[in-house]
């Protein structure tokens, strides 16, 4: 059940790249507890968006809030540190790099030995393996492996038990489910529910509304930079909020005509 009160309120934002208008007066409020899919073709906007909230991009014009607070800074690490993870498909994990050392991926824990501060090992292989065994590895992977020895599904588990293992309160997946095996997309979209379930806010990305239909609370649809849709998957069917986006793309084939 999502809360009453949005955990991100994004209020009339524009974003200007030159002259390039990439974002037009979007407005949308995410709640803890709710599994948003946010949809869209290529060059939609979705992913300018999530950017702006990572504190990749900055807004030329709007508000965005934060549990209340207005954000006026916007960097990676002041995301990071409000408790936002992006799980991309492509990014995140070094390949040559053991499951353990990628789970703590710049959280490293540190133990003194006569003062000198060593890498603690042992807690990054304990709460590792813990927290991935839950999240679906094979009982045969060690935590010792290397990433590359894991497949793309096993690659998102790692990445889904750390943002909850560091307590994040927004987890944004990004087409998390490109090139994976049916299985594996099964796997991965049963994850994003049972973070919601969690009390996480998620948002879905994706291009597919058929998929995220079957599991999102609540569809977002944009178009060439600006908000075209926001309903309910109750109130709205996979194959109406389809036909919104292909009137979507009509518009915009008129606008440039």
């Amino acid at each position: 059940m999502a809360d009453a009160k949005p955990l991100i309120q994004v209020k009339n934002l524009d974003l200007y790249f030159g002259a390039f208008h990439a974002l037009r007066n979007v407005s949308v409020d995410f709640h803890a507890g709710e599994l948003v899919g946010l949809v869209g073709d290529n060059g939609a906007g979705k992913t300018t968006l999530i950017r702006v909230l990572c504190g990749i991009h900055t807004p030329t014009g709007g508000e965005v809030y934060f549990d209340g607070e207005r954000v006026r800074a916007f960097h990676p690490k002041l995301a990071i540190d409000q408790g936002i993870e992006t799980i991309q498909q492509s990014v995140g994990l070094c390949d040559n790099l053991s499951i353990a050392r990628n789970f703590y991926l710049g959280r490293e824990p540190v133990k003194r030995i006569l003062g000198i501060p060593f890498l603690d090992f042992a807690k990054m292989r304990g709460e590792a393996k813990k927290v991935i065994r839950a999240f679906g590895l094979r009982d045969n992977v060690s935590v010792d492996d290397e990433v590359e020895r894991l497949s793309g599904g096993e690659r998102q588990s790692v990445k889904i038990g750390r943002a909850v293992e560091f307590k994040n309160r927004v987890v944004i997946m990004d087409e998390p489910t490109n090139h994976l095996s049916v299985r594996e997309r099964e796997h991965v979209n049963e994850l994003a529910v049972q973070l919601r379930d969690q009390g996480l806010l998620v948002i879905y990305i994706t291009h597919d509304i058929f998929q995220v239909h079957k599991l999102a609370d609540r569809i977002v649809i944009m178009e060439n930079g600006e908000k075209i849709e926001d309903a309910s998957t109750d109130s709205m069917t996979a194959d109406e909020l389809e036909e919104v986006i292909r009137q979507g793309g009509r518009q915009v084939e008129k606008m440039e005509a």
